[in-house]
């Protein structure tokens, strides 16, 4: 590698943490106001017309939550149809609109954003922070993302750091890079498994650590649970009281349920250092013109039974991947805790009687992914670098016409690989084929998410699927001795699919549900847009 500044960047669903090496010593950059971790929230004044990055933007959800963007990690790269944004859409204070691609999108400053833009503004802000801290410019990054992000939500991570002004050098899977900040240069022969529960989703990987080699055994999850999932049983469960009580419904006040937001998540994370909180808002709203105050006390007990089956449904699919790779549980030297909200005690008690060992604490489940990125970026640029065997983590395949799913590369699949597929000329005089690509583990397309169409000539006999070490698609065919590579045509669901999903539901009511499964750069031309930045 070139002698440029590199770092490492988890950037997370609810805070993104930056560092780098120095010396051999990996350390973490200090990013808002001194803090270590920059809340991953993005917004615009609503008086200034300024752009606001970490906690000011934060702050400004009390008084402007339509105009300001949080937990945007859970709908970037993904369709405006797909199921997790239609959820989502229920639940986020802001705009969510289909953009031109397909694909969904934000209303901030009264203009439509793609959530690339928005992780931009972030990791641009990350970068300013760590070109402060060390003195020179940064041109580099390695930069995190969800074992369980498919093609699509990969590839605007990358854009997202290019539009940052940033060389994204690597893509790695948040549990590997945890991995690699646990073991590199370590020389250990372990088995371990990375337990990553995040602000948005749940990972989990099985790793085989031979001194430096660093191989994925399996990989899992649920893109569908995460740290804000157990924020919202607290918002329903005070809502709720409050209503019963009061017969006030604070869900139709969206600044006020900010208010109820920030103070459940508060609580949370108190009640994994005491066992008894108190939620208290004073004059939180009005009602037939007097001031009505929200005091409820929360114990942690409460919270356990509150969210205990969000805790199961981390253990159901962790048993459901070491099954699935014939993995006994007993083969698991160490358990590693990635993400805040594996800090909650009933989390870490459940996984020592689970697997019948504590977690290792020796790392902060907050600042180990962005160490681990540092440390990987590091190493590619000595002799002996690491050696990292990772896997796919969700199925790739196409559309069937009746709307069925069929794979072509399946999941644990070790990267990168090359797989190729057969394919037969249609009966019609097209001069080119169109093949629709999914990503996901449901047997209906619609329940997966989709990547694009393949569009290829006719006289094609075989395409030629290819994943890189990040998990990135590309699909060729040859021709005349030449290889030519596909672009994926993104956007909706081709009118065609979505005409044979509705055709099989008529006659199949009952498919499966999916599974459980540099300087002036972006930000800049904001400012240029919208006025000074934060």
């Amino acid at each position: 590698m070139s002698g440029k500044r590199l770092i490492g960047i988890d950037l997370g669903t609810t805070n993104t943490c930056a560092a780098y090496v120095e010396e051999g010593t990996p350390r973490v950059v200090p990013t808002d106001k001194g803090r270590y971790l920059l809340p991953s929230v993005v917004g615009v004044s609503p008086r200034s017309a300024e752009i606001l990055v970490g906690a000011l933007a934060k702050d400004q959800l009390m008084v402007d939550p339509a105009n300001t963007i949080y937990g945007h990690k859970r709908l970037i790269g993904l369709p405006y149809e797909s199921p997790l944004v239609s959820q989502l859409r229920e639940r986020f204070t802001y705009p969510i609109v289909r953009g031109e691609s397909g694909l969904a999108e934000v209303v901030l400053g009264g203009e439509n954003r793609t959530l690339a833009e928005i992780s931009a503004i972030i990791l641009e802000r990350l970068k300013m922070a760590a070109q402060q801290h060390l003195g020179g410019l940064v041109e580099q990054a390695v930069i995190t993302v969800p074992a369980y992000y498919n093609d699509l939500q990969r590839a605007a991570v990358k854009q997202a750091g290019e539009l940052a002004g940033l060389e994204v050098v690597r893509l790695v899977n948040e549990p590997t890079a945890a991995a690699l900040a646990y073991g590199l240069d370590r020389a250990y022969d372990q088995r371990i498994l990375i337990y990553d529960l995040g602000g948005g989703t749940f990972d989990i990987s099985v790793l085989q650590l031979h001194g430096n080699v660093f191989e994925v055994v399996a990989t899992g999850g649920d893109t569908f649970l995460g740290g804000v999932d157990f924020d919202d049983r607290i918002i329903d469960w005070v809502v709720e009281g409050f209503e019963k009580e009061h017969g006030v419904n604070l869900r139709e006040q969206p600044a006020v349920m900010q208010r109820v937001r920030a103070a459940a998540e508060n609580a949370k994370i108190d009640l994994s250092q005491v066992s008894n909180v108190v939620i208290e808002l004073p004059f939180v709203t009005f009602h037939q013109g007097k001031p009505l105050d929200l005091r409820v006390p929360l114990s942690r007990e409460r919270l356990n039974q509150l969210t205990r089956d969000l805790i199961d449904r981390t253990f159901t699919a962790c048993d459901q991947m070491l099954e699935e790779q014939n993995i006994d549980p007993r083969s698991i030297d160490e358990v590693l805790l990635v993400g805040g909200q594996t800090r909650m005690p009933v989390v870490q008690g459940r996984i020592h009687q689970h697997f019948g060992r504590p977690p290792r604490k020796g790392v902060h489940p907050e600042e180990v992914v962005a160490i681990g990125g540092a440390v990987l970026g590091d190493s590619l640029g000595r002799e002996e670098a690491v050696t990292l065997i990772d896997v796919l983590s969700l199925p790739i395949g196409f559309a069937l016409p009746d709307g069925r799913f069929r794979e072509v590369l399946p999941r644990n699949l070790s990267l990168p690989t090359t797989t190729r597929l057969s394919v037969s000329s249609p009966r019609s005089s097209t001069v080119t084929v169109e093949l629709d690509l999914y990503q996901g583990e449901a047997e209906r397309v619609e329940q997966n998410e989709f990547l694009g169409t393949v569009v290829y000539p006719r006289a094609t006999r075989e395409l030629i699927f290819s994943l890189d070490a990040e998990g990135l698609l590309q699909v060729s065919y040859e021709q005349g001795g030449q290889t030519a590579v596909v672009r994926l045509a993104t956007g909706d669901a081709p009118q065609r699919v979505r005409d044979a999903v509705a055709s099989a539901r008529e006659s199949a009511p009952s498919a499966k549900p999916p599974a459980a499964g540099g300087g002036g750069g972006l930000l800049g031309s904001w400012r240029k847009a919208f006025g000074k930045g934060e």
